[in-house]
């Protein structure tokens, strides 16, 4: 594999070294893919006929060179800076054959647009599964509507942070009202890591669930920096789930070492309601790392199946 764009080199220093946030150890993983990546073998082995990547984002060119340019701005390296085709590229190189197509939007008339922009490509990244978004606004219903009866969409990605979005808003109840009566998941950055929002945090989170208790919700990151709390709900809530986006990586955003360490039991007792994420392209490492670092957990080899792809699958296909 070449070389991206802003990535480190033997001749570049590694930015990573100067990010606010933590590394686990001394070294860092490699942001290159390597021309065969080992965990191929080990998923093969397992059963596993492919990942099944729950958080993976595709933003227009345009959105997306901005959110890199933030991410710039505090040392997190991008290990797949690349255009759009070559991206997808990547993910069928790591065994990821099917991943979801998360946005979102942070301001008033966005969110239906990145909606058209989706439905328009979609089709181009073999594997895809579409996924729509949403914002407190005038005629929210009518536009989810359409993303699910017009579009097919499969689901809906929120991100608290970044839009100041309270769950709990009036405005978005006949919209989760009809989400939960179509069983369409939508996956929410509800967590306070890597940084804290104004309405993130299992205070938020716990009303809106309790209002909404048969809809189907993924929470990103595990619910980072609260995994134990929002993980004490898994057993009431069947329809809840957690994904291990940037969790049990040596990049430390989502929490320090040891509360990492301690939420590792999580992913046995609750097989069935975990799902493998990535945050694809917008790691500071490459796909074989949180894939490996996964597999090398004390679990057993039917929760890694689970983990990987069965979950996904059930979710989207059964």
């Amino acid at each position: 594999m070449e070389e991206e764009e802003g990535v480190t080199s033997s001749n570049q220093p590694d930015t990573r070294i100067s990010s606010p946030f933590l590394w686990r150890g001394d070294s860092y993983p490699p942001i290159l893919d390597s021309e065969t990546p080992d965990h191929l073998e080990r998923i093969r082995s397992l059963g596993i006929p492919y990942i099944f990547d729950i958080h993976t984002h595709f933003f227009p060119e345009t959105v997306m060179k901005l959110i890199w340019r933030w991410f710039d701005n505090v040392n997190w390296a991008i290990g797949y800076r690349l255009p759009e085709k070559e991206r997808v590229e990547r993910l069928h190189h790591n065994g990821i054959e099917r991943f979801t197509t998360l946005n979102y939007a942070h301001k008033i008339g966005m969110a239906s647009s990145l909606n058209d922009w989706t439905y328009a490509n979609f089709s181009n990244w073999k594997g895809a599964i579409p996924f729509g978004t949403f914002y407190p606004e005038e005629g929210v219903l009518t536009y989810v509507k359409k993303a699910v009866e017009t579009y097919g969409f499969c689901g809906f990605k929120l991100h608290c942070e970044v839009s100041k979005l309270n769950l709990n808003r009036p405005e978005l109840a006949d919209t989760f009202e009809y989400l939960q009566k179509k069983q369409i998941p939508i996956l929410i950055h509800t967590g306070t890591a890597p940084l804290p929002g104004e309405f993130t945090g299992i205070q938020f989170f716990q009303p809106f669930l309790e209002t909404y208790p048969n809809l189907k919700v993924i929470v990103a990151h595990m619910g980072a920096h609260e995994i134990s709390a929002y993980a004490s709900l898994l057993a009431t809530y069947p329809n809840l789930g957690l994904d291990t986006t940037m969790v049990f990586v040596d990049f430390l955003a989502t929490g320090k070492a040891e509360d990492v360490d301690a939420a590792v039991s999580y992913l046995e007792t609750y097989q069935d309601q975990i799902y493998f994420g990535s945050d694809f392209p917008n790691i500071p490492y490459n796909l074989n790392h949180p894939i490996t670092r996964l597999l090398d957990l004390p679990m057993s080899d039917l929760a890694k199946q689970k983990i990987l792809y069965q979950n996904a699958e059930n979710l989207f296909f059964k």
